[in-house]
């Protein structure tokens, strides 16, 4: 049999068709009838974390059905909600997630479970909102995890089964305004960097490594937003995270409801480029500025491969598999150009410099560590290997590149 199903940056040919199935019911009789097993999202992720030679699953035919409990302050649906949908939906009633990703075209389940995040000191990964989720297990069964194996189920890359559905925690609706700004000297962020981005809500800055930063993005909630310069940069209507498509960007310089303001990009249109790799390694916020400098240095050698890097900042969690579990961090996020012969040998290099700093690699990106390195940076590391052999004891929901990452 041909398979022709891919991702959405089209690196990756998946190793199986995909079934679609329209109801909870349905998924469980074919995932305990499968060998194994692996839920797509919305094709977002550029490693083959989600791939498998068995069956793969896509929830997308399945009602959402949105369920809000006022009094608990939460809201439960399906996982394979995209986020901006979500966000409309939570919107109508007067609700909504405290943050979200530049990208509002990914699947909750797929956000939650590949440790997706936003921008803001005081905001975490998005999986630090969830509340409870369920997930049909190897054997058919649906299983909920809450209370502490919550903290190794919410961000499990799709190893311990197929997300089906997430209790959130929600709150008043709210506006946020969005200003953009131009050109900053490095020599700002290495006398600046923490008071940069505590400026405000959300603050993403956009960057090659031989020219000065290209310019920030920062979001203000409740706020009069900051129309003046922003710590030497100028106030610009050109969002700096454009590359080729700023009919695809988020509206500058007036406030609007955040599912539409905290992305970077539109609902309706193409996200980022669409021709483009991604990686992305977060390092602890006290090693933040040595990270930068390291870069810098290989700039020379990054630039002729890279679209732009964004830096944003992610608060601490205790989540068992996060890369922000137990430290605040610097998010160093690389879009690359489409050009793998010049990108995939980068990343050992880059990981020479930025590894012994604390950093830890994003796994739905592309990253070259493995798991005899990546278990030393995780303190979760064993607790969820033993969630995992309770969970899934014959690696239904295993796949070559998880026993690369996780081992056996």
């Amino acid at each position: 049999m041909v398979v022709d199903e891919r991702n959405w940056a089209r690196n990756l040919t998946y190793s199986a068709r995909v079934q679609h199935p329209g109801s909870t019911e349905e998924l469980q009789e074919a995932v305990a009838a499968a060998d194994r097993v692996h839920a797509l999202g919305t094709r977002h992720s550029f490693s083959p974390c989600a791939d498998t030679d068995g069956l793969l699953v896509a929830l997308d035919r399945i009602d959402p059905d949105l369920r809000i409990d006022a009094a608990a302050g939460t809201a439960t649906v399906g996982s394979a909600i995209r986020l901006g949908d979500l966000g409309r939906l939570l919107d109508e009633r007067g609700l909504a997630i405290a943050n979200l990703p530049s990208l509002p075209h990914i699947s909750l389940g797929g956000a939650v479970s590949t440790a997706t995040h936003g921008s803001g000191d005081g905001n975490g990964m998005l999986a630090t909102l969830v509340r409870g989720l369920e997930a049909v297990g190897p054997d058919g069964a649906v299983r909920s995890f809450t209370g502490p194996e919550l903290a190794g189920a919410v961000m499990a890359y799709g190893a311990l089964g197929v997300v089906t559905r997430i209790t959130l925690a929600v709150e008043p609706a709210f506006s946020v305004r969005q200003d953009s700004f131009g050109t900053m000297p490095w020599t700002r962020v290495e006398e600046d960097l923490d008071a940069i981005f505590a400026a405000a809500y959300s603050v993403s800055l956009f960057t090659t490594y031989t020219d000065d930063v290209r310019g920030g993005l920062v979001k203000s909630r409740d706020a009069a937003g900051r129309p003046g310069p922003f710590f030497g940069a100028q106030p610009t209507p050109r969002d700096p995270a454009e590359i080729e498509a700023p009919t695809s960007h988020t509206p500058v310089g007036d406030f609007g409801p955040s599912w539409d303001r905290l992305p970077h990009f539109r609902l309706a249109a193409v996200p980022s480029v669409g021709e483009e790799l991604q990686s992305e390694y977060f390092v602890p916020r006290a090693r933040a500025l040595e990270a930068l400098i390291a870069l810098r240095d290989l700039g020379r050698d990054i630039d002729p491969a890279l679209h732009v890097t964004e830096l944003r900042t992610v608060a601490a969690d205790g989540l068992w598999l996060s890369p922000a579990s137990g430290a605040d961090v610097l998010a160093i996020g690389f879009t690359w150009r489409d050009v793998p012969e010049l990108v995939l040998p980068l990343l050992p290099r880059i990981e020479e410099r930025l590894l012994p700093l604390g950093a830890r690699p994003h796994w739905a990106k592309l990253f070259a560590a493995r798991a005899d390195v990546l278990r030393e940076r995780y303190a979760g590391w064993d607790d969820f290997a033993r969630l995992r052999d309770e969970v899934d004891p014959g690696r239904v929901f295993a796949n070559p590149f998880l026993t690369e990452v996780l081992g056996s």
